[in-house]
């Protein structure tokens, strides 16, 4: 009994630079691995942009063709990403990322064995079967283990990974193409396939001896700093229990009749429109621009994407230094959409058009990392699980239509204009929706 009380009395004096060495020590704990494998998870699955530089003359498909191909891929990940989700909640997160990168891993590398755009379809559709309930899944296992007013920083780090992919595996990708080419009588496209997908299978099985469940059940953490981050936990969401069970078909019900899940995955869904528009169409522009080899083409989209990163980094610091969503979302969505529509119109130099989509580039990604810093905190009941489940599932969606809508601009049009202010159109009514439709309550961040 003394014992408990003396530890009660040091958990009340404990200073806020104990909380922060401790939660500083979780950061870097958890979010590399995680970092590491959300980089190889978006890399497998939009490095289909640069392999169609030769694969679309290999296999022989047309550019609607592709973009279905490319599309495909998120009808597996949208009607499998809830029950994945339900699963972690009963097996734990653990085994799921685990069992998610294995599979996803072997169905990427089988994709270098495809002669037709039906098998294409058939590998993309499983790849997103087994993809399903990743990244929902790592948002709600950082929200047990970091308080409200960090996870707009958290996820800021972990959602650059999906421009880090671009940023260095895009390169890769162009390199493993070019030099490798014919090598045992494989395409280019072939080997990065099979290369690009081999590390997320060791991460996979790294994460069944890393990862831990749950706080109050890591080893790597004592007695006093379990108890300090559960304190810290319950100062944050003082309202809320602290861990949610919502995994049940209730849950999911509730959900879908919930008008907060929706407008939440508006939100993600048009930053995605930029983000996946960029990366299944952007090796395709650059060659457009008048460049012809896919290692320098590799290169020279590192210049948008670079932009991007910024974007993301800026605003999301920005975000929770000021403790405010609204606007940030706001302004970083209408000055996205300025960018593109400008881009669709200019008719100057390369670097400079690359420069221009990257200041898109800057807003989306800045709408993105605000948009998911949002479900967490705002469904806070036991619904939870299930409705950051299926905000993410309707937000990524936008990675069946955005390829789609460019696909279908620029057959129609010849251009890239009209697909371009397309996607500026849709980020603008999402800036709008923020400003006139999302509560305050949904944008509250905690100042603890």
């Amino acid at each position: 009994m003394d014992n408990q009380l003396t530890s009660n009395i040091a958990l009340s004096n404990a200073s806020d630079l104990e909380k922060q060495q401790l939660l500083t020590k979780l950061f870097w704990k958890i979010l590399p691995i995680l970092f590491i494998a959300y980089f190889f998870s978006f890399l497998d699955r939009v490095n289909i942009g640069y392999a169609k530089l030769q694969m679309q003359e290999a296999i022989g498909f047309t550019d609607s063709q592709y973009a279905m191909a490319a599309g495909i891929f998120f009808i597996g990940y949208a009607f499998f990403e809830i029950p994945s989700n339900i699963l972690m909640g009963k097996i734990g997160a653990r085994k799921t990322l685990a069992r998610i990168m294995i599979l996803w891993g072997l169905a990427s590398a089988a994709t270098m064995f495809v002669s037709t755009a039906s098998q294409l379809y058939f590998l993309r559709l499983l790849l997103g079967i087994f993809e399903a309930g990743f990244f929902p899944g790592v948002i709600l296992y950082l929200s047990f283990w970091f308080p409200s007013y960090m996870r707009g920083r958290v996820t800021s780090i972990l959602i650059l990974a999906t421009l880090a992919a671009p940023i260095i595996g895009g390169p890769i990708s162009g390199l493993i193409m070019t030099h490798m080419n014919g090598v045992h009588g494989l395409g280019g496209w072939q080997w990065m396939f099979a290369l690009e997908a081999m590390p997320i299978i060791v991460i996979g099985f790294l994460c069944l001896l890393y990862l831990t469940d749950k706080p109050q059940s890591s080893k790597w953490l004592d007695s006093s700093e379990r108890a300090l981050h559960k304190q810290i936990m319950q100062e944050d969401k003082k309202d809320a229990p602290e861990e949610s069970s919502g995994h049940t078909g209730t849950a999911v019900l509730s959900c879908l009749k919930d008008v907060r899940v929706y407008l939440l995955a508006s939100l993600a869904f048009a930053a995605y429109c930029g983000s996946y528009g960029f990366n299944f169409w952007l090796p395709t522009m650059i060659k457009e621009m008048g460049v012809t080899d896919i290692a320098q083409i590799s290169f020279y989209a590192v210049i948008p994407f670079s932009l991007a990163a910024v974007g993301m980094i800026t605003v999301g610091r920005s975000s929770d230094k000021r403790r405010e969503r609204r606007w940030h979302y706001a302004f970083s969505m209408l000055f996205g959409a300025a960018m593109m529509a400008l881009a669709a119109f200019w008719e100057g130099g390369l670097v400079t058009r690359l420069i221009i989509l990257g200041l898109a580039g800057f807003g989306f990604s800045g709408g993105v990392v605000v948009a998911w810093s949002l479900p967490a905190a705002y469904l806070k009941d036991k619904t939870a699980p299930a409705g950051i489940a299926m905000v993410s599932t309707l937000a990524t969606m936008s990675g069946l239509f955005a390829p789609w809508l460019i696909g279908i601009m620029r057959e129609s049009t010849g251009t890239n204009a009209a697909a371009l202010l397309s996607i500026a159109g849709v980020m603008v009514a999402a800036a709008l929706i923020m400003i006139f439709l999302i509560p305050a309550k949904a944008v509250f961040v905690s100042d603890k």
